[in-house]
C-alpha cells in the first residue's frame, strides 16, 4: 500500500512516500531557498574558454553557472544562450547547466534538442522492445524521448497525451525565449506538488496532507484522489512513525543495527562514506562480524542515497574483507540492491584498496 505524507512548516513543504509503511523517497522545498535544478533560463555569456571547453552563464543569480561544451561549439561574451540547470552549486562550485534540455511528462521525458531514443532500464524484455519502437513512432522530428518506467503497459493514445503537453510547455519556454532578455527564468521545475502528482501519484494512493492551503490546492490538481486532512496535535511524520528516520538525513554519522555506522561526507568531487565497526564484534568469528557489518552498511548506503538524492560518484571504504568470497558475496548484494533504485545506480567495482566506487544519476527535486 503506498502513501505519500505532505507537510508545510516554516516555509518549508515536505514529502514523505511510503511503501508499506517504509520510507521510500522523500522530497523538501524552501520558499526562502529554492532548488535550480531542472530550472530553464535564457543566460548571458560571461565569458568563454575555448581551451577549457567552458562558458560561464549569467542566469542573474550571484554565481554563474558552469557549461561544459564540445569542441564545435564557440560562443561570444553577451551572447544569449538557453541553457537548464543540471546540478546545483557545491561549496565554491556555481551550478552546472547543460544546452541539451529535457522536460519530464508522467510517462515520457521529451529532449526537444536530441534526436535520443530510449526506455527506463526497469522496463525489460519485450514490453522494452515494444515501448522503444513505439517511442521511435511518435517522437517528433529531430527530438528525443526517454519512455518512464510509470509508462510500463501504456498504448500509444496515452503516450501520444503526454507528449502533447510536453510539446505545449516546450512552444511556452521557446516562446518566453524570443520575448525576453538575457539573463532571464524561463520555466521553473520547482513546483513540489506537481512534481509528486507527476512522479509518484497512482489511482490507488492516498494521501495525508497536514496544511489546509496544499489540501484544498491538491484537491483542484487531482480531485479523484483519497486526499485526507491531517488534522491532529501530532505532527504529521511522527504519526507515521517516521519523523526520526527524516531527521537522520541530515545526520552525517549513522548507526547500523549491530552497532557500528557509516559516516557521510559530500565534497565537491564526490561523496566519501566510511564504514565503521565501532564496539561491534560480533558473536561469531571475526570474518563473519565484519561481512555482517558491511552488509548492514551496503543496505543503509543505497537507501539514503535514494532518500538523499545523491548523485555523481560515490566512493565507499567498506572494512576490509580478508576473505574473497565475501568479498565477492558483498558486491553481489549491492549489485541486486541498486537494482531497486528507480534512478540509474552502478556499482563498478571493487578497487585493490578495497574501496567501492557507485555512480548514481541524481533526481531532480
Amino acid at each position: 500500500m503506498k502513501k505519500i505524507l505532505v507537510s508545510h512548516k516554516n516555509n518549508e513543504t515536505c514529502a514523505a512516500v511510503l511503501i508499506d509503511n517504509e520510507l521510500e523517497a522523500f522530497y523538501s522545498s524552501r520558499e526562502d531557498n529554492p532548488k535550480l535544478v531542472g530550472n530553464i533560463y535564457k543566460g548571458r555569456v560571461k565569458n568563454f574558454l575555448p581551451g577549457m571547453r567552458a562558458a560561464f552563464i549569467d542566469i542573474g543569480r550571484d554565481k554563474n553557472v558552469f557549461l561544459q561544451t564540445n569542441s564545435p561549439q564557440k560562443f561570444s561574451a553577451e551572447q544569449s544562450i538557453l541553457i537548464q540547470i543540471e546540478k546545483e552549486a557545491v561549496g565554491t562550485k556555481g551550478a552546472r547547466a547543460t544546452l541539451n534540455v529535457s522536460l519530464a511528462g508522467k510517462f515520457l521525458i521529451f529532449l526537444p534538442t536530441l534526436g535520443y531514443v530510449g526506455v527506463s532500464n526497469k522496463i525489460q524484455g519485450e514490453e522494452r522492445l515494444r515501448l522503444h519502437a513505439l517511442a521511435k513512432k511518435i517522437r517528433p522530428k529531430e527530438s528525443g524521448l526517454i519512455v518512464r518506467t510509470a509508462a510500463e503497459g501504456c498504448e500509444e493514445n496515452i503516450l501520444l497525451e503526454d507528449l502533447a503537453a510536453l510539446q505545449k510547455l516546450w512552444e511556452k519556454i521557446s516562446e518566453r525565449y524570443s520575448k525576453r532578455k538575457s539573463p532571464a527564468l524561463l520555466y521553473s521545475d520547482n513546483d513540489l506538488l506537481e512534481k509528486i502528482i507527476r512522479d509518484e501519484f497512482t489511482a490507488d494512493v492516498e494521501i495525508f496532507v497536514d496544511n489546509l492551503k496544499i489540501f484544498r490546492r491538491l484537491q483542484e490538481l487531482i480531485p479523484d484522489a483519497k486526499i485526507i486532512f491531517h488534522d491532529d496535535s501530532a505532527q504529521i511524520f511522527e504519526s507515521f512513525g517516521i519523523a526520526e528516520e527524516i531527521s537522520n538525513l541530515n545526520k552525517r554519522e549513522l548507526p547500523l543495527p549491530s552497532g557500528g555506522q557509516i559516516v557521510i561526507d559530500k565534497t565537491e568531487a564526490l561523496i566519501a562514506i566510511d564504514v565503521n565497526t565501532g564496539k561491534f564484534i560480533g558473536r561469531s568469528n571475526f570474518d563473519e562480524t565484519i561481512l555482517k557489518t558491511n552488509l548492514e552498511a551496503a543496505e543503509l548506503i543505497l537507501k539514503q542515497l535514494k532518500l538523499r538524492d545523491l548523485g555523481g560518484i560515490i566512493v565507499v571504504d567498506f572494512i576490509d574483507m580478508g576473505n574473497d568470497a565475501h568479498k565477492k558475496f558483498l558486491m553481489n548484494f549491492l549489485r541486486e540492491r541498486a537494482q531497486h533504485d528507480r534512478n540509474k545506480t552502478k556499482i563498478v567495482d571493487m578497487t585493490p584498496l578495497g574501496l567501492v566506487e557507485i555512480t548514481r544519476h541524481g533526481s531532480r527535486r
